[in-house]
């Protein structure tokens, strides 16, 4: 928590309150929280060309919140990683720069890296409208920006699509869909994340997002997903993943092994019990799982419907891209 001040002294006021949603999970999805983090580097970046400060400090104080966010989120999303260093690659040659030109190019690498995104969210949405056009009733869990943009998209003029909804207890994840579907007019069914066996027999489709993915077509998302993939897998129900390949973790290929990030939930699943009941309990829970290929039926990406075993060689060669080894 001391460390959460510290890094959050550093921020302009009007920006704040973005750390604190990602901190303390008001908002949810990668996507999402990417997004925010590059407000916040052009924050920096802007309030320090106003004050006159010296371009050393404001290099110094992106790349102190940006190691922040690489530590904490990042270490269960990869994607915040991979696109934080995107936003920031070469940002200590800006120190040589005068004031001006230097906040110039940090906010130029951050504007490079929103455009880029948008494009390939752009494109993982219109695959992900294909594969479900033939859809009536689909499931989706947990919350994803990317399945956000999906679900907005699936609008229809002909017929209605119906949306189930667990509740992705652990992270009440599964709420922030409802707005989305509403304004759309998707007809919803709200369902407590036990129930997910029950009414995806029901369903055409499942799709989830995922905070990080391995080439071998592992998928991590919030606890739960797993359960999605074996109901799916059990009854021959179609499995899509959507994200932008900016998700990838690599680490794998060299022998990472993946350590579980855990949340305390005695707050979430016990606020009214009694002090002496929750102090005697356990409440930690793993706040992502990983999802094995073999209950996925693809993988959707910027480059296309991919089967998840078959991810290796687009993910390999989208890292070399990433480094500028192609």
């Amino acid at each position: 928590m001391r460390e959460n001040g510290v890094v959050r002294q550093l921020l302009p006021e009007t920006v704040k309150n973005l750390f604190d949603d990602i901190v303390y999970q008001r908002v949810l999805g990668a996507s999402k929280h990417i997004f925010m983090i590059g407000q916040m580097i052009e924050a920096i970046a802007k309030e320090g060309k106003e004050n006159g400060a010296p371009i050393d400090k404001v290099v110094d104080d992106i790349l102190t919140v940006s190691k922040f966010f690489i530590e904490t989120r990042g270490e269960a999303s990869q994607a915040i990683s991979n696109a934080i260093n995107m936003m920031v690659k070469d940002i200590a040659l800006v120190k040589k720069m005068d004031l001006e030109d230097g906040i110039k190019q940090i906010i130029s690498k951050k504007d490079s890296y929103a455009a880029l995104a948008k494009e390939s969210l752009d494109l993982v949405v219109n695959y992900s409208v294909k594969a479900a056009e033939s859809m009536e009733k689909i499931m989706v869990f947990d919350y994803s920006s990317t399945v956000d943009q999906f679900l907005k998209k699936m609008k229809r003029e002909d017929r209605d699509l119906t949306v189930v909804i667990p509740e992705s207890r652990s992270i009440d994840g599964g709420h922030a869909f409802v707005k989305t579907c509403l304004e759309v007019g998707h007809k919803v069914k709200f369902i407590p994340d036990a129930a997910i066996m029950y009414f995806l027999k029901e369903c055409d489709g499942a799709f989830i997002g995922a905070e990080t993915f391995f080439p071998d077509g592992t998928v991590f998302n919030t606890t739960g997903s797993d359960l999605v993939g074996l109901v799916c897998s059990e009854f021959k129900i179609p499995l899509y993943v959507l994200t932008p390949l900016i998700k990838v973790d690599i680490r794998p290929v060299y022998g990472y092994k993946k350590v579980l990030v855990e949340n305390d939930l005695s707050e979430r699943l016990a606020s009214n019990w009694k002090e002496e009941e929750r102090g005697n309990v356990d409440f930690i829970c793993p706040e992502l799982l990983g999802v094995d290929p073999k209950y996925i039926t693809a993988v959707i990406t910027e480059k296309g419907i991919i089967p998840a075993r078959q991810l290796f060689n687009v993910s390999v060669g989208y890292s070399k891209e990433l480094k500028g080894d192609v």
